[in-house]
C-alpha cells in the first residue's frame, strides 16, 4: 500500500494546521519496514523566514534522545562491556545518593533502574537543569547533592538524571566523549549524517532549526546529554525507525541483536496502561502495540512512534512549543486513518468531495483582543476542522459529533455562529 492520495491530502493539511497554530517549521517522515513512505518539510528554520526547513534540517529532539541513549547502551551490552543489572557505581565510583532514612542506596541502583525511571532519582539536578547551566561533568557531580524520592525499584518516576548517568557511564566504559561514542556506534552505521549529541556542531550549522519559546536553546552547552541532548532530522530518525522495525537490521547490516531490540520494549507486559520500558514507552494505540517517545523544551517539540507488529513508524519535529503538540496529533491521526483504511479494505484514501475543496483553508477573526484562526482541511477523504470531522447536513452547513455547527458562505465560516473570514493570500 502506497497511500499516494492520502499523503497528497496530508501535504495540504499540514501547512494549514501550522498556520492555525503559528508553527514556524515542521518536518515529518513516515516509514514501513522497507522504506520511507512519506517525507516532507514545511515552513522555515526561524521566524525571519529566510531559510526553508528540509527533511535534513536538524532539530533538537529533546527527550526523544532517551530512546537513542538506551539504544546506545544496549549496544554496549551487545559488546559485552556492561550488563543491564550491573550497578551504576561499578563504572561511576564517585556516585552517591541521599535518602531521608540516612542510607546511601547508590550500590543498589542498576542500569535497568535508570533506563526505566525506577531509580528514585529526582527529575533534575542542581546544576545542568532547564534553568541552571553547567558542564556535563559538573552536572553529574551535582547529582550527588540530590535526594532519592524513594528506594530503588519501588516505583516509577520520570527522571532526566537517570539517562544522563547512563551517558556518563558509557563515557567511562569506552574512555571517550558520549557524542563520539554515539556517532561511531549509532549514527555512522545508520547513515544518520545530520545527527549529533554535540551542541556546538548543531549551532555551527547554518541550516539548523531555531526553537521558538520564552526559553530558547542556550548558546552554552546543555548538560542533559543522555536525557535530551540529541539533534537530528526527520530523514535520519526515519532510518533508526526502519532499523528498529527490522529487529536491529539496517540495509542488510545487523546493528543490534534481535533479542536486545525486543528487550527494550518487553520489560513488562504491554497493556492499555502505558508503561516505560528501556528508553521508551509502550502501550496500545487503536488496539495496536505502539512504542513511543515525545520530547519538548527550548522551543522544540518532537514525536517518534514505532508500531512493531504492524511495521509502521513515524517521526515529526517542530521548532515551536506554542501549540498543542500538533506534530503528535498529526502522527496519531495518520495511524487512525491507516487502520481505518485497512479495516475497510481500501488501498488508499478516497478523494475529497469536489464541492468540499472550496472550503479548505484558514479562516480568521479578531476575537477577545487577539486573532483567532481555524483551519479547515482534508483528512482521509473527509473534511475536518478543530480535529473534528465535518458531517454534511445541507449544502454549506455541517455539524460535528460534538454538536458544533459550522456554516460556509461566500468565503466566510461561521463556527457556532462566530464569523471568520477565509485567508486569500
Amino acid at each position: 500500500m502506497q497511500y499516494t492520495h492520502y499523503f497528497e491530502q496530508l501535504k495540504i493539511t499540514i501547512p494549514l494546521l501550522m498556520e492555525e497554530h503559528h508553527v514556524p517549521g515542521l518536518s515529518i517522515a513516515v516509514v514501513n519496514k522497507e522504506k520511507v513512505l512519506f517525507s516532507d518539510s514545511y515552513g522555515y528554520t526561524d521566524s525571519s523566514k529566510t531559510t526553508h526547513i528540509t527533511t535534513t534540517t536538524p532539530f533538537s529532539v529533546q527527550s526523544v534522545s532517551k530512546t537513542y541513549t538506551a539504544f546506545g547502551f544496549m549496544l554496549a551490552v551487545q559488546d559485552g562491556k556492561v550488563l543491564l543489572d550491573d550497578p551504576l557505581k561499578k563504572y561511576v565510583p564517585a556516585f552517591s545518593t541521599k535518602h531521608k532514612d540516612g542510607q546511601d542506596y547508590s550500590y543498589e541502583i542498576t542500569f535497568r533502574h535508570l533506563l526505566k525511571h525506577r531509580s528514585g532519582l529526582a527529575h533534575e539536578a542542581p546544576i545542568g537543569n532547564n534553568f541552571v547551566y553547567g558542564a556535563f561533568e559538573e552536572h553529574i557531580r551535582s547529582i550527588n547533592d540530590t535526594y532519592l524520592r524513594f528506594k530503588p525499584d519501588e516505583q516509577y518516576s520520570y527522571s532526566n538524571l537517570g539517562m544522563d548517568l547512563v551517558a556518563y557511564a558509557l563515557e567511562q566504559i569506552y574512555s571517550r566523549p558520549f557524542d563520539e561514542y554515539m556517532k561511531e556506534k549509532v549514527f555512522i552505521p545508520l547513515e544518520m549524517t545530520s545527527s549529533t549529541f554535540n551542541q556546538v556542531e548543531f549551532l555551527e550549522r547554518m541550516d539548523s532549526a531555531v526553537g521558538h519559546d520564552k526559553t530558547s536553546l542556550p548558546k552554552h552547552p546543555i548538560s542533559m546529554l543522555g536525557a535530551g541532548g540529541m539533534y537530528s532530522c526527520a530523514n535520519d530518525m526515519a532510518r533508526f525507525v526502519i532499523c528498529f522495525l527490522n529487529q536491529g537490521v539496517y540495509n542488510g547490516k545487523k546493528i543490534m541483536n534481535q533479542d536486545l531490540i525486543r528487550r527494550m520494549y518487553n520489560e513488562s507486559p504491554i497493556s492499555d496502561s502505558w508503561t516505560y520500558h528501556l528508553g521508551m514507552e509502550a502501550g496500545f494505540w487503536n488496539k495496536k502495540v505502539m512504542l513511543n517517545h515525545n520530547g519538548g523544551g527550548f522551543g522544540f517539540y518532537a514525536t517518534q512512534d514505532i508500531l512493531p507488529e504492524n511495521g509502521f513508524g513515524a517521526v515529526a519535529l517542530t521548532n515551536s512549543v506554542n501549540h498543542p503538540n500538533i506534530q503528535r496529533g498529526i502522527v496519531r491521526n495518520i495511524w487512525d486513518d491507516f487502520f481505518e483504511m485497512q479495516d475497510s479494505g481500501f488501498e488508499d484514501c478516497r478523494p475529497l468531495n469536489e464541492v468540499y475543496t472550496q472550503y479548505v483553508g484558514v479562516y480568521e477573526a479578531t476575537y477577545n483582543g487577539g486573532v483567532w484562526k481555524l483551519a479547515v482541511y482534508p483528512r482521509n477523504g473527509k473534511l475536518y476542522c478543530n480535529n473534528q470531522e465535518l458531517i454534511g447536513y445541507e449544502p454549506g452547513l455541517f455539524f460535528t459529533k460534538a454538536n458544533d455547527c459550522i456554516q460556509f458562505d461566500h468565503g466566510r465560516l461561521a463556527y457556532n455562529y462566530v464569523s471568520l473570514k477565509k485567508r486569500t493570500e
